[in-house]
């Protein structure tokens, strides 16, 4: 089963009964806005949509309790802390400390130095799991919250945060079964389904821009013909 809606995630989740997907795995907008002037090297990481929410903290906080509401088991959000967005990531993880069960850590094995001379360089993202279940239990008898995966620049040219295919291949092949549903909020270009439709499980994908809910469309329909 696979579903896909091009509209704002919020009221598209609104309409969906509790407890009706058993996982979450996405990567949402990092508030990233570039409109100070600096001599930051940082592009804007999307062609079709201005990451600039002034209200970005609450933004999430209504989404994840939309999530908490319509999920079974856990939500893997992934987020990176940076100078814009650092202070309602923190904010974030206090809020919701009863509902995080693990905190993973993506080691970017390929990230790039920092913009800024004599800068510590970030080379790691949070991949927060949330849960109204206690203990996350993964399919392997070992599992560390440490993951060590480059990048992957594939599809950069098609939207500039793509979340790397093995990231999400990695979690579906490691906390989900066959035949369960998965939601991407944040479909973006359809990278969580491709590993969903590659492993035998159901998809419900969401995105608000149109360009890239085309693209993940044909991107997904040509997964499930190989």
């Amino acid at each position: 089963m696979i579903q896909l809606f091009n509209g704002d995630c919020l009221e598209v989740m609104q309409e969906m009964p509790d407890n009706s997907v058993d996982y979450v795995l996405t990567s949402p907008p990092y508030n990233i806005s570039l409109k100070r002037k600096n001599n930051s090297k940082l592009k804007n990481k999307y062609k079709y949509f201005e990451d600039n929410n002034k209200n970005y903290f609450d933004w999430c906080c209504e989404i994840i309790n939309e999530l908490l509401r319509i999920t079974n088991k856990y939500i893997f959000w992934n987020i990176q802390a940076n100078y814009f967005n650092k202070k309602d990531v923190y904010k974030l993880i206090g809020h919701f400390s009863n509902k995080i069960e693990q905190n993973i850590i993506w080691h970017k094995s390929d990230a790039t130095p920092s913009s800024y001379q004599h800068r510590l360089s970030n080379v790691y993202e949070y991949i927060i799991v949330f849960s109204n279940v206690k203990s996350v239990v993964c399919n392997p008898h070992y599992l560390t919250n440490l993951i060590s995966l480059p990048k992957q620049k594939k599809y950069n040219k098609l939207h500039n945060a793509v979340m790397p295919q093995n990231i999400s291949d990695y979690i579906i092949k490691n906390f989900t079964q066959k035949n369960e549903i998965v939601l991407d909020p944040f479909m973006g270009v359809g990278t969580t389904g491709i590993s969903c439709v590659s492993m035998n499980r159901d998809f419900i994908g969401i995105e608000l821009i149109k360009e890239y809910y085309d693209i993940s469309g044909h991107r997904i329909q040509e997964a499930s013909k190989s």
